[in-house]
């Protein structure tokens, strides 16, 4: 199937240098000059993936201004690189250093036969979906970019809005018809970096770039989404410029650019990052790894833990997970955790945990209060707590016992094995088995 890709692409669509594609997704004079800063100019971020973590540094990003020179010795390099269409203030690819995004770009893979690639186009030269303006072929799949025909300021609410666009085109684009895993659409971050257009794929060879369309605008991808995931007009369309936002909010420009803090949101305790750590250990499958490290960093944002943390735990998964690979063609790699780990930012801190449980098939247990309020909710769990501490069945600090903890999760589930008991609960196995009877 490679071979199709790569054929049936430069058949029908004119290749793209790699110099040719990024000029064109950031214009001359978008980014700033080698060597100069100015304010409202910024750069592009490439990461690449060093072959082996040195002093426990596992990524090396590089500054790229105006003049695209790096990319000469980045196109040189045999280790894995991503480029998000994003500029950046600074070296650091978190969404908060975000500036303007000029494209929108989803991955598609599981073209395993021809006719996917075939009604893909189909689908997208008729109108069913969105064209994309370049589509790059990564190795093993490809990239669709839509570039947009104005950059959009990464503003919190342009932010959270063009993360569900994206989210309900990536479930467009990856149907019955276009791909074998089309009930596992894979849903990323919107600030996901891609493998770098010239740089080394999978198998050794170089991602290629070809033009299969126009820029676009968002009123065009609006059109193939539903009300509630479409881009309101007054947010596209508002020439609020980030100088222009500096006087007009200046508590808010303080705090998110010049501080870097995070938006008010809920945030958690370690412990949830550690315990999901422990989830996916050991109930992590084929299919569902990546997902289970894009959590993983979800997570890490949630509870402040720090990307160096998070990079660690996560690369020394990568052995245990690809143990598991069925196919030598679908192995699990390092770039898939780098890849991953772009959900490390705050946009998706309160991912829904029904999409975590079908994305990891990993079941969690949700803290149901059934539409009472919360003293009320609190008042009947602590007279519950009450009547267990009575019946000998709770320790004094509140936690049930190891005993009642079984008893409770078989009347629970009267057809469950000793085996999802243990996954489920994380009490160990010769617990389960002492009290299973």
């Amino acid at each position: 199937m490679r071979e199709f890709i790569a054929e049936y692409l430069q058949t029908y669509y004119e290749e793209v240098p790699p110099r040719g594609f990024y000029r064109s997704i950031f214009p001359p004079g978008e980014l700033e000059e080698h060597g100069k800063q100015e304010t409202g100019r910024y750069n592009a971020v490439a990461v690449e993936l060093l072959p082996r973590a040195k002093e426990n540094v596992n990524a090396r990003r590089h500054i790229i201004t105006d003049d695209w020179k790096l990319l000469d010795e980045l196109l040189k390099s045999e280790n894995f690189i991503i480029i998000s269409p994003i500029s950046y203030a600074g070296r650091s690819r978190v969404a908060a250093n975000a500036r303007f995004m000029y494209a929108i770009a989803i991955d598609l893979d599981g073209i395993t036969e021809e006719h996917y690639l075939r009604d893909l186009f189909f689908q997208m030269e008729n109108g069913f979906l969105p064209q994309p303006t370049y589509t790059v072929f990564s190795g093993t799949g490809i990239h669709l970019y839509y570039q947009l025909e104005q950059p959009l300021p990464c503003f919190k609410n342009i932010v959270k809005q063009l993360a569900e666009l994206k989210k309900a085109l990536t479930k467009k684009v990856w149907n019955k018809y276009t791909t074998e895993l089309y009930d596992k659409p894979q849903i990323e971050s919107l600030f996901q970096g891609f493998r770098m257009v010239g740089g080394i794929t999978k198998d050794g060879g170089r991602t290629r770039a070809f033009a299969t369309g126009k820029a676009v605008s968002i009123e065009y991808l609006n059109g193939f989404v539903e009300e509630h995931a479409r881009v309101k007009e007054y947010t596209y369309k508002s020439k609020l410029t980030l100088e222009a936002a500096k006087k007009k909010y200046p508590e808010w420009y303080q705090s998110r650019i010049v501080e870097k803090k995070p938006r008010g949101v809920w945030t958690t305790k370690q412990d949830l990052f550690y315990w999901w750590v422990r989830q996916i250990q050991t109930g992590a499958a084929v299919g569902h790894r990546y997902f289970c490290i894009m959590v993983l960093a979800i997570y890490a944002k949630k509870a402040g833990i720090d990307r160096e943390e998070l990079e660690r735990v996560a690369f020394e998964l990568v052995k245990p997970f690809d143990r598991l690979t069925q196919e030598q063609t679908n192995r699990f790699t390092r770039e898939d955790v780098l890849a991953a780990l772009e959900m490390y930012n705050d946009n998706y801190i309160t991912f829904p945990i029904d999409s975590i449980v079908n994305l990891t098939d990993i079941p969690i247990e949700k803290n149901k209060r059934n539409h009472r309020r919360q003293e009320l909710h609190l008042k009947i769990a602590r007279a519950n707590k009450a009547i267990l501490k009575e019946a000998g069945e709770m320790k004094p600090e509140g936690r049930p016992t190891k005993e009642a903890e079984v008893k409770r999760w078989r009347q629970q589930h009267p057809d469950g094995t000793k085996a999802e008991c243990i996954k489920e609960t994380g009490i160990s196995k010769p617990t389960v088995y002492k009290y299973w009877s």
